[in-house]
């Protein structure tokens, strides 16, 4: 049932005002996320990643396309799960903390990606938040991108 309501709640986003404040750049960029690991956890191996691509970026929240929602036996959406985002740019890694806000299974799956979250950005640092703010408004701006991001 929650699937359901997360569905119609995102389907209706498309009808009504879109309430964020942040631009958001529609743009395919690669990332690796992995969990955040406070504590050990027995029998876990290490930090295991999972790849995917953004479906758009603000320098708030980022909108996450995966392949499956587990890793490790761990929901990625749990709430209060932060993970670890390692975003390609075309000038470089840019890596931050988030936590995700929503996220749903989609009817259809974008190469091979079939989960979308939302995630809120809540630890950058400032070299890497500098860089992607410039990333964002190049992009915004309609100025040439890298080989790495593909704009939606």
């Amino acid at each position: 049932m929650p699937e359901l309501i997360r569905s119609v709640v995102a389907r209706a986003r498309m009808y009504f005002k879109d309430r964020r404040r942040s631009p958001r750049l529609s743009m395919r960029i690669s990332f690796s996320l992995s969990i955040l690991k406070t504590a050990k956890i027995k029998g876990a191996n290490g930090n295991r990643t999972i790849k995917g691509h953004t479906r758009d970026v603000s320098v708030k929240g980022l909108a996450l396309m995966l392949p499956q929602i587990h890793l490790d036996g761990h929901h990625l959406a749990a709430e209060g799960k932060e993970l670890q985002l390692t975003l390609e740019l075309a000038e470089g890694c840019v890596t931050m903390l988030v936590i995700s806000n929503r996220y749903e299974q989609l009817d259809e799956g974008e190469l091979g990606c079939k989960y979308l979250i939302g995630a809120k950005i809540i630890k950058i640092d400032d070299e890497d938040r500098r860089r992607l703010e410039q990333f964002i408004a190049r992009n915004l701006k309609g100025e040439p991108t890298g080989p790495k991001a593909e704009v939606n």
